[in-house]
């Protein structure tokens, strides 16, 4: 193989390679903005407002309750308003 066609078969192989990496960095970069997953509805963990067997939110690890002492917040998993008495199937105590 000529020394001309070695030189630009190394220049293809490199920029092909410095575009794959590019590719690779700008993927990893609009994933690590993206939420790890999206919550889920209430309906799909059988939320209720209400204690199951003693269990409510507020002793759960994945609720975050509102300021002010109020009787609700948020949950890690579930979408929307969340009651500190309530429970779902996903419920898991504090640490």
């Amino acid at each position: 193989m000529p020394a001309a066609a070695v030189h630009t078969a190394r220049r293809v192989m490199l920029a092909r390679g410095a575009g794959l990496l590019v590719g690779v960095v700008l993927t990893l970069a609009l994933e690590a903005n993206q939420p790890a997953r999206a919550k889920a509805a209430k309906s799909d963990f059988g939320y209720q407002d209400h204690p199951h067997d003693g269990k409510t939110c507020a002793d759960c690890k994945y609720f975050s309750p509102d300021s002010g002492g109020a009787d609700t917040g948020t949950c890690a998993l579930v979408e929307g308003v969340i009651n500190r008495n309530g429970w779902c199937s996903v419920f898991s105590p504090k640490a």
